[in-house]
């Protein structure tokens, strides 16, 4: 048996509900947040609780914590008071650089092909076609969220892009739903107005 505690940060929480799907016995989703089960609150917004447990529900909390993206889930060792998993981002070795690019000089077209994005206003969704050759597309795909798409596109379809291509699409696909969500007019490849409703 382990003796491990769980500290649970829920003012970080985006409430992706890993831990909830990893963990179900000690985390679950409510609204838009987790909740740790059976836990005291020790501050503001972090919660805990110290379980004895065999090596396989010790297991199921360090995965939880690990793949909680915003380190909201601390798990120690109650024995050794010895960190797992931290909700601490290690900066001692970080290497520094200023990010710098010009698209002008340093812009690559994908041989694969390319992608257009326009919006469909009327049923809410952003419409993705990709063409292996000049305005012909031959894949299309329709989602309303950015991560449904890019996902489908590089997972399912498994499109064989390049990784500033891949980088390309999820900054677009962004821009595009941005626009939609607050009527926006959106062009492709052009930065979103604030100020510029769509069909102004």
């Amino acid at each position: 048996m382990k003796k491990i505690k769980v500290e649970y940060y829920r003012n970080k929480c985006i409430g992706q509900g890993n831990c909830a799907s990893i963990a179900n016995d000690y985390f679950e989703l409510s609204g838009k947040k987790a909740v740790l089960k059976n836990s005291r609150k020790d501050g503001d917004g972090i919660y805990s609780v110290e379980v004895n447990c065999d090596d396989d529900t010790a297991a199921s909390l360090i995965e939880a914590g690990k793949a909680c993206p915003v380190n909201a889930i601390r798990v120690i060792d109650a024995e050794k008071n010895e960190d797992i998993v931290s909700v601490k981002v290690n900066e001692d070795k970080v290497k520094d650089i200023i990010a710098r690019y010009d698209d002008a000089k340093e812009f690559v077209i994908d041989p694969k092909g390319y992608f257009l994005i326009r919006l469909d206003r009327k049923n809410n969704n952003i419409e993705v076609g990709f063409c292996n050759e000049k305005n012909k597309v031959i894949l299309k795909i329709t989602g309303k969220k950015p991560i449904d798409i890019y996902q489908t596109i590089l997972n399912k379809e498994k499109l064989p892009l390049r990784k500033d291509h891949a980088a390309y699409l999820g900054r677009e696909l962004q821009n595009a739903y941005f626009a939609l969500k607050y009527n926006l007019e959106y062009v492709q490849d052009d930065e979103v107005d604030l100020n510029k409703k769509a069909g102004k």
